[in-house]
């Protein structure tokens, strides 16, 4: 019987590639919903609802929304135990790279995603980004090696917030642990 699991399209790639094979339909919620919490509310009611399952993986971070925790087990859904999709990649490495300055992350799918997100979802032009981001000491985007990662991009998206970015190599071992304990009896 093919599972339903719930996931964030930000972390599409990667949750695509730990699931290859296996029988589940994943159901991916828009990236820029996490920028306006009553639609991202709407759209997880909407997709809990749809899959008549219980216990339903939610693979979005227990951040990602103020009530996410609540709305979860009202429904019956199986929230993954992270706070958001970096620390899902970084686990406590996370704490350590914080302690080495102020930093802003973004994984593959951020990249890839990142204009929907600020300039479309956010409405930030050139300005706004650079008051929001001139705070940041660097951007880390975490590279898992399932996608290139578009040069092109991280010079438009530094050009956006005129902050320095690095590309932090990445494996999935504490992604698939986090994706594993949610997906218990589904994957």
């Amino acid at each position: 019987m093919t599972r339903k699991i719930i996931g964030c399209g930000i972390i599409r790639h990667e949750l695509d590639y730990i699931t290859r094979g296996k029988d589940v339909d994943i159901v991916y919620l828009d990236p820029a919903l996490h920028t306006d919490t009553d639609k991202l509310e709407r759209a997880l009611i909407n997709a809990i609802d749809s899959t008549q399952e219980r216990d339903v993986p939610l693979i979005i971070g227990t951040r990602c929304h103020p009530d996410i925790e609540k709305l979860a087990a009202g429904r019956g859904a199986k929230l993954a135990q992270s706070q958001n999709c970096i620390e899902m990649f970084l686990g406590d490495k996370l704490g350590h790279l914080n302690s080495e300055g102020f930093n802003f992350y973004m994984t593959a799918g951020w990249l890839e995603n990142w204009r929907n997100i600020f300039t479309g979802a956010m409405k930030w032009d050139a300005v706004d980004a650079r008051q929001n981001f001139g705070l940041y000491d660097r951007i880390i985007v975490l590279d898992t090696g399932l996608i290139p990662l578009d040069e092109e991009k991280i010079i438009e998206f530094y050009d956006y917030t005129q902050v320095p970015v690095e590309i932090m190599q990445v494996d999935l071992d504490i992604f698939r642990e986090i994706v594993s304990k949610a997906c218990e009896g589904v994957l």
